[in-house]
């Protein structure tokens, strides 16, 4: 048996097309293997808590230094990791917000990555510790946008790389609300690259 971790982060809820697009992926994914156990963490309805200056401590300062509050807060991070840890894929929604990704999404890598726990700083540079799988990332946007001015996929894969993820998939569609031939284009696009993938 497989396990597959799927990211919801859109604003949208059901009217989202970042979740329509990852449900339809995840849809593939169970007819080809049957036996994949999904684990859906909504990260909208269910929100993480934003990184403060008592969340900042509460990652790095001793357990016996910290308040009550920032233990749960470790302790969330810990929960969330080995969550991730215990994936064998992992599928992101992940809509474009003002040319960014969304904040909730944001507030879970803030989670997720931990001094000497998800990455290790060395001479030559970080070290991910988490071991490699395939993460894909399920991209919309209501334009486009030229490779400069992406904000969106480069600071999802570098955050992967740190924690150590280098197996990442990007599935763009793009063009969404330009007009309607155009987003009848990019979803039929990225409806046959999801089959392939899947």
């Amino acid at each position: 048996m497989t396990t597959l971790l799927y990211l919801k982060t859109s604003a949208n809820g059901e009217r989202s097309r970042s979740a329509q697009l990852c449900e339809r992926f995840i849809q593939q994914r169970f007819d080809a293997q049957p036996d994949t156990r999904l684990i859906t963490r909504d990260l909208v309805t269910q929100p993480l808590p934003h990184l403060g200056a008592e969340q900042w401590d509460a990652l790095r300062l001793p357990a016996s230094e910290c308040s009550a509050e920032q233990l749960a807060y470790r302790h969330l991070s810990d929960a969330l990791i080995e969550e991730f840890e215990s994936a064998d894929t992992v599928v992101i929604a992940l809509p474009l917000y003002n040319f960014g990704i969304p904040s909730q999404l944001k507030a879970y890598f803030d989670l997720l990555a931990r001094a000497g726990v998800s990455f290790e700083f060395t001479e030559t540079g970080p070290k991910g510790l988490l071991r490699d799988r395939d993460v894909y990332l399920i991209a919309t946007r209501g334009g486009t946008l030229d490779s400069n001015d992406d904000h969106q996929i480069p600071p999802v894969r570098q955050f992967l790389s740190l924690i150590g993820i280098q197996r990442v998939h990007a599935l763009i569609a793009d063009g969404l609300d330009l007009s309607p031939d155009s987003r009848e284009q990019s979803l039929l696009a990225a409806h046959q690259r999801m089959a392939e993938i899947a």
